[in-house]
């Protein structure tokens, strides 16, 4: 059975300030209730009747019951029982409250949660232990969210998520983890409702109650936040918002790569392709760039069609990172577009060392030799070309955060007979080109011409600069 947040204790700790309430019709005394009602002093008395009494006993029936079904019937009464409670007396806050917590079983959290903040502004001494069960329901909603997200179910996970942000707004974990879901799944109005929403909650009265080691915990959960929200904006097409967002971390962070990359890219976006060469010329001259880092400066270079100065980028890839295959590639690329056919014999070499079976290497060689007239240079790569039985294609690297990368690319057969098993062992290696590890991964060949997708994952503590494969038997 679904937990049911062990409401019948919580509910007797409410009923235990009750004090004056009458015992039978409802009938109240002047003094059993204060005049002041909407969030200052004792507010208005609960006062248990015999419905209250029966929501009561219902949702007590529905903690006992033995299958979900049983408990919904009970707590369906109960809801109908605190209703008419409310009916006959719109100011008791007791019915308002058993109204919640019925409501609450139902999953019904936007009504329960309405109910609640009745209870709450009628006698305000329930935000005591209404709190309890708010923040009660809030953990078993997060709890049940959490699978979903894991198995990357997150529309179901959303929905969890939502719930618990209507049921209980103390806390912004869930504010948080919305923003991120629906940034995944392309919402981009409600990415940035919950991004806002987290980053006003550090500036609420709630976080100046809370322990040090609590808030400190949730600035760290936020810290990219600011970047998300850019990003989500540029993604929606926002460009002048995530332009101004990205402008503005960049100036309080100057030394920050990836700021300056996120509005490099989003100025050659909106076609400030000036603004965004000038960035990019600005970053090259950063101290301590990784590969990783040149690597990116030349996508946006390579992009805004400056081959040159791309060139220059993957090549401090290359250097950083000697046996960086993606890297390499795109160096001969903006080689081969900048018609810079005499620096490109030894770089489509290095290409071919790490990825033997790429016709498009092969081709580019080809080229550069015969556009430097080497007749002999020329027509080796056109026969290696022609004595390939299958081609590595859409090859690219991910490296992992903790070490270790995934390589995915696509084996297109050439010669062989459909089906034929193809070994390819993938090795790794450190930025000074050392090995640190191989993976195999066998591959069916399809039908001439057709494209085998495949994806490896090599697990490693090391951080993993480059790598490149060889074709086994």
């Amino acid at each position: 059975m679904k937990i049911r947040y062990g409401l019948v204790s919580v509910i007797a700790i409410g009923l235990g300030l009750v004090g004056c309430a009458s015992g039978g019709g409802g009938d109240v005394g002047s003094s059993d209730v204060m005049s002041s009602v909407g969030g200052s002093g004792a507010g208005f008395s609960p006062r248990n009747t015999d419905l209250t009494r029966a929501a009561e006993n219902a949702i007590e029936a529905a903690e006992d019951a033995a299958s979900d079904a049983e408990a919904r019937g009970h707590y369906d009464q109960a809801v109908s029982a605190a209703q008419s409670a409310i009916t006959e007396d719109p100011q008791n806050p007791l019915a308002h409250r058993l109204a919640g917590v019925a409501s609450m079983g139902l999953d019904d959290y936007v009504g329960a949660s309405g109910h609640f903040d009745q209870a709450q502004d009628l006698r305000p001494l329930y935000e005591f232990d209404l709190v309890g069960i708010r923040e009660a329901a809030w953990l078993d909603l997060y709890q049940e969210a959490t699978p979903y997200v894991q198995s990357g179910d997150y529309a179901t996970a959303a929905t969890h998520f939502e719930n618990a942000n209507v049921i209980y707004s103390g806390r912004p974990e869930v504010m948080i983890t919305l923003g991120k879901i629906y940034a995944q799944l392309r919402e981009h109005d409600k990415a940035v409702e919950n991004f806002d929403a987290a980053l006003a909650f550090m500036g609420s009265d709630v976080v100046a109650t809370m322990d040090s080691v609590t808030v400190q915990g949730w600035r760290e959960q936020m810290a990219d936040l600011p970047m998300l929200r850019a990003q989500v904006l540029a993604d929606a097409g926002r460009f002048e918002d995530a332009v101004e967002t990205y402008r503005h971390m960049s100036a309080a962070n100057p030394d920050d790569i990836e700021l300056k990359r996120g509005l490099a890219a989003i100025l050659l976006e909106m076609g400030n392709r000036s603004e965004a060469t000038q960035m990019y010329d600005e970053m090259l001259t950063m101290p301590g760039l990784m590969a990783a880092d040149f690597f990116a400066i030349g996508v946006g270079f390579y992009q805004g069609s400056d081959y040159a100065r791309s060139a220059a980028a993957f090549e401090g890839a290359a250097t950083a990172s000697v046996n960086d295959r993606d890297a390499i590639e795109m160096w001969a690329r903006s080689l081969q577009l900048d018609s810079m056919w005499t620096e490109l014999p030894p770089v489509t070499e290095r290409w071919v060392d790490l990825d033997p079976n790429s016709q498009n290497a092969y081709l580019i060689m080809a080229q550069s030799a015969n556009q430097t007239g080497d007749a002999e240079r020329t027509q080796l790569a056109i026969q290696a070309v022609d004595g390939l039985e299958v081609t590595v294609n859409d090859l690219q690297l991910s490296r992992l955060g903790n070490g270790g990368a995934a390589v995915s690319g696509s084996l297109a057969n050439k010669t062989l007979e459909q089906g034929a098993r193809v070994l390819l062992r993938f090795t790794f290696y450190a930025n000074d080109g050392t090995p640190i590890g191989s993976v195999t991964e066998a591959v069916s060949a399809g039908m001439i011409d057709m494209g085998q997708v495949f994806q490896i994952q090599f697990d490693s503590a090391e951080p993993v600069g480059g790598y490149g494969y060889e074709i086994l038997g």
